[in-house]
């Protein structure tokens, strides 16, 4: 692969630069990510907030 000359103007994705759609994407991603995670850790709050519960019942 050649290298990019100095003495040329390149536009923004000549160079290997992010475009518009990637950014957004990782954004969607690092998002739903999140929710992801935050919901994970509800669901296994929640179920150990019920078994405990019930265990103190039985006892």
């Amino acid at each position: 692969m050649d290298p990019l000359s100095p003495a040329m103007q390149y536009g923004p994705n000549d160079g290997g630069y992010a475009a518009a759609l990637q950014i957004v994407l990782v954004v969607i991603g690092v998002l739903v990510g999140s929710w992801l995670f935050g919901a994970a850790y509800a669901l296994i709050v929640n179920y150990s907030k019920g078994k405990r519960s019930k265990d103190d019942i039985n006892d």
